[in-house]
């Protein structure tokens, strides 16, 4: 479990949490120096019962809030801190603005230094409080009142603390793993090493991981859970790992860490749904410039709303970053103004990879049932969604993708993709039409070549192959000898089985001296058809490009073939002799018997 502060500068988020834990925060000699909290601390809270909390100290400064959301990103709960000698104030504001964005489930507020006030007054200020938080998402307990001086209040903080720490729903530890980095540093006899908040998932000494965006590949060396020595982490924990084979460069905050179970990939557009802080003075428009913070990283966007985005208000948005981030479906972010940087509302990720062109927004995106979203995924994806990537997409593990996947209507399994159906009917309807067609204009051929008809498609593979098996499972074509063609469907000419009979008949009329095929259509017109069912019945035979031979005039070629080698060797001469046919015709027929056998 991880619990963080948030407050106000100069209010005692630090001084709380040392009164906690009994481990002092301001880690550098700047923070001692000045007296604020410039960067992130960190600390373990026992909770009792062999149970441990990370806390995180987060700086309260309005020129810190970049480290502040840094280090609210993957909090399970919130300490709101406010100093009873000044009561809320604009941070006070902008950080519960930003605990409410990133989906901070529970939260206690603490009224801080209460030896510098009045009883009464600490209660006004605890009231005061407690009104506003009424209206937060958050599930904030009841305030309590405390002194890091005098030792006021800290038990009953702690009990409340252990309290929600025992409904405290642990992470699966079947997710994939992936840690955003918040601090890397180096040291001697380890290499880089790097910190953060373990999101999901598990990481053992000796696996491999990716540091993303910059892509390096690297070893875990050691692991490290509150200065403990272990060989596995855990989700939702503050986990140190050791790395060999990663620059310090590439392993800074805002990068991730990841293990190789899905297919990460960096992007630079993401959509999302976001909304717009009442607090606002004006609408949110197509190409302003925002800052994003998901995760541990800050980048530069600009916002693309499908609607206005109106103070209040929600809509879908594509984000344009200027840099690459690495996000899953149903990632929490923050987004600050350009100028005067101010945070100004949230939201989540709907589509982690978006399709960059002709993308569609079709209902469902930002539905909160994960099913409809799947839906609405496959939708805007005519190629269908990998099958390996559904984790990645809807955030959520593999075995719950796999049974979302199952029970989703509307969608067809094709190879390694889930397909939407409607593209699947479609393809259908266009491949039973292009072998109708192919009947109609080309009657007298057995059907419509396989490859011609798949390129018709022009769709993926996977899809084509999905569409022609369920046709041919459904008895709507049956394909044959590598052609598609309606079931019953015999090919036919003009003039019927007498034009073939006609045919036949005039070629078995030629003998061995047949004309030659653009004879025959100059001499009895569009003869193809009927040449390649008689063909198809075996009573002609194509010998060579250029003629058609009647099958009872090959016969007795071969005939003379067997009777001329049974007496001896067989000679181009004592054919021509015995047969009568000149080279023309002859070196054909023989290269064709010898084809045969």
């Amino acid at each position: 479990m991880i619990i963080g502060t948030a407050g106000h500068i100069d209010h005692g988020k630090s001084a709380l949490v040392e009164a906690l834990t009994g481990q002092t925060m301001d880690r550098l000699a700047e923070e001692r120096r000045r007296g604020i909290t410039i960067d992130l601390n960190f600390a373990a809270l026992d909770l009792g019962g062999g149970r441990t909390a990370g806390m995180v100290d987060v700086p309260g400064h309005e020129d810190f809030v970049r480290t502040m959301v840094a280090g609210a990103a993957g909090m399970d709960m919130v300490l709101l801190v406010v100093a009873a000698d000044e009561g809320i104030m604009p941070q006070t504001l902008e950080h519960l603005l930003i605990v409410e964005q990133l989906g901070v489930s529970r939260g206690l507020p603490v009224v801080t230094k209460a030896d510098l006030v009045e009883a009464e007054w600490a209660e006004l200020v605890a009231g005061d409080l407690a009104e506003r938080l009424a209206r937060s998402p958050v599930r904030f307990e009841a305030p309590v009142i405390a002194s890091a001086v005098t030792g006021q209040g800290i038990e009953p903080v702690k009990a409340a603390i252990q309290r929600l720490a025992g409904s405290h729903r642990d992470a699966s530890s079947t997710d994939v793993f992936r840690m955003p980095i918040d601090r890397a540093f180096s040291l001697a006899g380890v290499g880089t090493v790097v910190t953060g908040t373990v999101w999901s998932g598990t990481l053992a000494v000796g696996d491999t991981v990716h540091i993303l965006p910059a892509g390096d590949k690297a070893r875990v060396r050691s692991l490290q859970h509150h200065g403990e020595t272990v060989t596995r982490s855990r989700p939702r924990t503050r986990t140190a790992i050791g790395l060999v084979g990663a620059g310090r460069a590439d392993a800074q905050r805002g990068s991730v860490v990841v293990t190789a179970d899905l297919p990460w990939r960096a992007a630079t557009a993401l959509d999302v749904e976001l909304s717009l802080s009442p607090g606002v003075k004006k609408p949110l428009r197509p190409q302003t410039r925002i800052r994003v913070h998901l995760g541990t990283s800050e980048v530069l966007a600009r916002v693309h709303p499908r609607r206005p985005l109106l103070p209040g208000g929600t809509a879908l948005a594509r984000l344009a970053l200027e840099r690459p981030v690495v996000a899953r479906g149903g990632d929490r972010l923050v987004i600050r103004s350009y100028s005067p940087v101010t945070a100004i509302g949230g939201g989540w990720v709907l589509d982690p990879l978006p399709p960059r062109r002709r993308a569609t927004w079709p209902d469902g995106l930002a539905a909160p049932d994960p099913g409809m979203r799947l839906l609405a995924l496959a939708d805007r994806r005519p190629e269908g969604v990998a099958l390996g990537q559904l984790p990645l997409l809807l955030g959520v593990t593999e075995v719950t993708a796999k049974d979302i996947a199952h029970e989703t209507r509307g969608l067809v399994q094709a190879g390694q993709y889930l397909v939407h159906r409607k593209v699947i009917d479609a393809r259908r309807d266009l491949a039973l039409s292009q072998v109708v067609g192919y009947h109609e204009s080309h009657p007298s051929e057995p059907g419509l070549p396989l490859q011609t008809l798949r390129g018709s498609l022009r769709s993926r593979p996977w899809i084509a192959d999905q569409v022609l098996s369920s046709l041919e499972a459904a008895g709507e074509i049956e394909i044959t000898n590598g052609v598609a063609h309606r079931p019953g469907f015999e090919p036919t000419v003009a003039g019927g089985n007498e034009a073939i009979d006609r045919l036949v008949a005039f070629l078995e009329h030629q003998g061995l001296t047949p004309p030659s095929l653009a004879e025959l259509v100059n001499e009895r017109g569009d003869v193809a058809g009927a040449l390649r069912l008689a063909a198809r019945d075996g009573r002609v035979v194509a010998v060579g490009r250029e003629r058609y031979f009647a099958a009872q005039a090959l016969e007795r070629f071969v005939a003379t073939l067997q009777e001329v080698g049974e007496k001896g060797e067989i000679s181009l001469a004592m054919l021509r002799d015995r047969l009568g046919l000149s080279r023309k015709f002859l070196i054909p027929l023989l290269e064709w018997s010898d084809g045969q056998g």
